[in-house]
């Protein structure tokens, strides 16, 4: 069947299904002719209140003063305001739809440069500003699909530009560049779907403006082409009753029957929503026009429809009446709201994502700043996910983020807000907090939700998790700050045992500022001032021989300075440095001690630390192990020094099963600190303890301290008991050995010995041997 052509002689199906413009240049020429007054006055209005709210911005750039952005804001706002008012002084040139672009494309140009200055200082509206300046620039600037869309992706690109550019490189930007282009696609969809009914509306319009000129010389042809339109049309009295329709209105409101109920134009079934206003019946009645209003209205069959509605006052048979076009545009705004929830929305749990966490909590302190009260940012990591994710599987990981996600919904109240953040991470954002003891009983009801374990399939998995938890306004004033204060205290929850809720307290930043300190001066001693064991020797007290070594760890900078243990001591429980540390370590004295071999050297044993991270791991007897192999050292040569700490929390049977492997390898184990931690005594029995030793704090004041004193009696007593040797730590002088002689303790190191020294000094401590008052500290 050939296409239907108007009165105009133009063909209604030409309509690009990319752009949603006419194929024909002619026809969108007169389109964009007809809509050019419309068009100038949005450009010159557009530019009016570029200027007015970017000069009003500009008061709120003096924030930045005395930062090096105000350098960049500044002029990049007044360049935005000065370029909108040439803009606005060049529209009277504006003479057609060309020009109108061409303007509207230079102010867009310099308008993008200026703002991706604006947003490279990364600020809480920045975000806000990336989103929204690329809409802007499809929706309300009036150009054609290549200018909206051209304008959009070329804005955002310029923003992401300038936003992701200063270092440090943000770790959402794969993110939210994937955001943005989710964004855009569905923005280029609803250009091409406003263009296509705009123009379906504009030739409705002119159809109906043709038919009304033809009227008198051809009412048939002029009834035909009423009925054939293809957008629904009604004509209506003032007081909404409908005097004709056509054939599409009759396909949309059929169920009407005669169509004098329709529910668009009678007060009893209008819905418009709040953008219409109540008073759109009253608008129409009284004969003003109406452009692409969108309202909502109920079909016959009860379902609500948004629409597109324009309406003019004509007169037909001496009697004024309305004629209005109503296009669906369900599709789209479904489409839009899909759209946003994508952008806004956790794909896996279906919580809220990190992006609509950050704008909900930067509302939230808006409102809390203005009503009083507090609020608080939970944060929550889920405790051991790798391990959880490498032996159940990742099926087993994801069901149980998901369980996560469920109960936090449960437990928290009406109104508050879960969000997943990425990973294992979790966050809740707490309003209307009026007493401590309303974020004590929601922390509770999440703890014990959340550690519930999970059925998966045939078995059950473990679920803990550590929480950590900030106040606003109380323990900051500003969102950054909040985030920063919840992740220490969630650092701080995790360090202390997991599976619990920390609440953030300013010691906590002194404590994370400190370790973090340490860390960075661990990381740059691995490039440029590298571990190296130095030995300092154990005597044992009665024969005055040296028969062993523990391996203390230094670190030479390059001008002679020596890093100590003490100085980067949050590295050994660290994930990764720790590992690494203590890798070096044990290869170097491996080393150490294969060349001893080879010397002929009997340099008795060597002790070494090993720190709770490694001995949590499962695979670290056999790295081990495979290690002594490798080089040819005995494992009696080696000694393990832990500290009571690796007994305690939820990884203690894989410590059991460590330790047992390495004693019946024939790996001494021996028990540093004893007295300082949180071991019991049922720790000697349970784990295979060959030697205690005691901290030196308790030999120091030996002389002077009775408790100290009676400390180290009850251990040596304890120790004999038990048949365990001990090494007494810090022995500085003869009164101390004497005591610690006539007590019974078996070896002893210090200062009084010997201090610690690099591998290519044992031989001569060795050679210093038997006398143990030959050792003299270094």
């Amino acid at each position: 069947m050939p296409p239907r052509r108007c009165a105009l002689g133009w063909n209604v199906t030409q309509l690009s299904t990319i752009t949603g413009e006419f194929n024909a240049p002619d026809m969108e020429a007169a389109f964009q002719a007809d809509r050019l007054p419309e068009s100038q006055r949005h450009a010159r209005l557009l530019f009016l209140l570029s200027a007015i709210l970017n000069a009003l911005f500009l008061f709120s750039d003096w924030r930045f003063a005395g930062t090096p952005h105000f350098w960049i804001a500044v002029p990049a706002r007044t360049a935005v305001v000065l370029w909108s008012l040439v803009c606005l002084s060049l529209s009277r040139h504006m003479v057609n739809f060309r020009a109108v672009e061409r303007i509207c494309f230079a102010w867009q140009l310099v308008t993008a440069i200026g703002v991706a200055f604006l947003v490279s200082s990364r600020s809480d509206i920045a975000i806000f500003v990336l989103v929204m300046l690329p809409l802007i620039f499809y929706l309300v600037v009036p150009t054609s699909f290549r200018g909206n869309v051209g304008g959009g992706l070329g804005c955002a690109g310029l923003l992401l530009v300038g936003y992701l550019a200063p270092a440090p490189f943000a770790p959402t930007a794969p993110g939210m560049i994937m955001a943005v282009l989710i964004l855009h696609c569905g923005m280029c969809m609803a250009i091409a779907r406003t263009n296509r009914l705009q123009r379906k509306e504009w030739m409705a319009s002119q159809m109906a403006q043709t038919a009304r000129t033809a009227l008198a010389a051809n009412s048939e042809t002029l009834e035909r082409m009423f009925l054939s339109v293809p957008i629904p049309l009604l004509v209506t009295r003032p007081d909404g009753s409908v005097v004709r329709f056509n054939d599409a209105a009759v396909r949309t409101f059929g169920a009407y029957g005669d169509l004098s109920s329709v529910p668009l134009l009678s007060e009893e079934g209008a819905a418009p929503p709040s953008g219409c206003g109540t008073n759109l019946r009253d608008r129409i009645a009284a004969g003003q026009e109406v452009d692409n209003l969108e309202c909502r209205i109920v079909s016959g069959d009860g379902a609500v429809h948004d629409v597109l509605l324009a309406s003019r006052p004509i007169v037909i048979g001496g009697e004024d009446c309305i004629l209005s076009s109503i296009v669906d545009i369900t599709a789209r705004k479904e489409a839009e709201r899909h759209l946003a929830h994508l952008a806004m929305t956790d794909a896996l749990t279906g919580l809220a994502n990190r992006s609509h966490f950050m704008a909900m909590l930067t509302q939230a302190s808006a409102a809390t700043s203005r009503s009083g009260g507090q609020m608080a940012v939970v944060l929550i990591d889920v405790d051991e996910f790798k391990r959880i994710n490498d032996s159940a599987g990742h099926d087993a990981g994801d069901a149980l983020l998901c369980a996560v996600a469920e109960r936090l919904r449960d437990a928290v109240r009406p109104g508050d807000l879960v969000a997943r953040m990425g990973g294992d991470e979790f966050a809740v954002l707490l309003t209307r907090l009026r007493i401590a003891s309303d974020l004590d009983a929601i922390l509770a009801r999440m703890t014990e939700q959340l550690h519930q374990p999970l059925s998966h399939g045939t078995r059950d998995i473990d679920c803990r998790v550590s929480m950590g938890v900030a106040l606003f306004p109380e323990h900051a004033g500003n969102m950054a700050d909040l985030m920063k204060h919840a992740d220490i205290a969630l650092y701080e929850a995790k360090n202390g045992g997991r599976g619990r809720a920390c609440l953030f307290e300013p010691g906590l930043l002194v404590r994370w500022q400190r370790d973090a300190r340490m860390l960075e001066r661990a990381r740059d001693a691995l490039v440029h001032s590298p571990p190296a064991p130095w030995y300092q020797p154990k005597v044992d007290l009665s024969t005055n021989r040296v028969i062993g070594f523990e391996a203390l760890l230094r670190c030479v900078r390059p001008n002679g300075s020596i890093i100590m243990p003490g100085e980067i001591a949050a590295a050994f429980e660290h994930s990764e440095l720790g590992r690494v540390i203590t890798e070096r370590m044990l290869a170097q004295v491996l080393a150490d001690c294969r060349m001893w071999q080879d010397q002929g050297l009997d340099f008795g044993h060597v002790a070494i630390n090993v720190p709770g991270v490694e001995l949590h791991d499962g695979s670290f007897p056999d790295r081990l192990l495979d290690a002594l192999e490798a080089t040819g050292v005995p494992p009696n040569r080696i000694e393990l020094e832990v500290t009571e700490s690796v007994f305690l929390g939820r990884n203690a049977e894989v410590v059991e099963r460590s330790l047992h492997r390495l004693s019946a390898a024939g790996v001494s184990i021996a028990l540093d600190d004893f007295g300082t931690g949180y071991a019991s005594l049922s720790h000697l029995k349970q784990f295979p303890i060959d030697i205690i030793k005691i901290d030196q704090c308790f030999v120091r004041d030996l002389e002077t301290d009775p408790d100290d004193a009676a400390i180290v009696r009850t251990v040596l007593n304890l120790a004999y008991s038990l048949g365990i040797r001990t090494v007494a730590e810090g022995v500085e002088n003869v009164r101390q050995l004497d005591y610690l002689r006539a007590g019974g303790c078996h070896f002893g190191q210090g200062f009084h010995f010997g201090a610690a020294a690099p591998a290519s000094q044992v031989p001569e401590m060795l050679g210093l041997s038997p006398s143990a008052k030959a050792v003299r500290p270094a």
